[in-house]
């Protein structure tokens, strides 16, 4: 979805939903791509916080041997993991950051689409409709849900329509 969608508000909130929580443990773990990120030292971070496993022995700009990470991995004693990404900007940057291990689960955030060679499955945000919109303009206009007495209603229904549904916009 673009930007201003809540897709980080949402990754943001999975993290503490209380099913997640007690299903992952303390194996969720969020981290910001951006648009020009350092791939391999991201890698890195990934994986020492995944595996539970401190990489000193790689420096920066070496290659973390793919072999070692796959065959390092003990499926029996591993718990389940969550991994998010979030702002995602390309398949180039997305490809070497996801690790296939039983019981990792990554979420990826991101503007664009990847193809099914990459992501199982996708999500696309939608802008909200007007009685959802109403509510978060309201809430954050004028500090509850519902449409305040001594204000103009057209008028704030011009601000809301004029916000097309986009979250980012009704909250500014």
């Amino acid at each position: 979805g673009m930007g201003g969608m809540g897709k980080t508000t949402l990754a943001k909130e999975i993290c503490k939903d209380d099913q997640v929580k007690s299903y992952f443990k303390d194996k969720i773990f969020f981290f910001t791509v951006s648009q020009s990120p350092n791939v391999e030292q991201l890698r890195k971070m990934i994986w020492e916080k995944i595996s539970g496993c401190n990489l000193h022995g790689y420096g920066h700009g070496e290659m973390l041997p793919q072999w070692n990470l796959q065959y390092q991995w003990n499926t029996k004693s591993a718990s389940p993991v969550l991994l998010i990404l979030d702002d995602v900007w390309s398949a180039s940057v997305l490809e070497p950051l996801i690790f296939k291990i039983p019981g990792c689960k990554i979420l990826v955030v991101s503007r664009i689409k990847f193809p099914p060679s990459i992501i199982d499955c996708i999500y696309d945000l939608e802008l909200l409709r007007e009685d959802e919109a109403m509510p978060l303009f309201c809430h954050f206009a004028f500090g509850h849900n519902s449409f305040p007495r001594g204000f103009s209603q057209k008028l704030v229904k011009e601000i809301v329509d004029e916000c097309e549904g986009l979250p980012l916009a009704l909250k500014v």
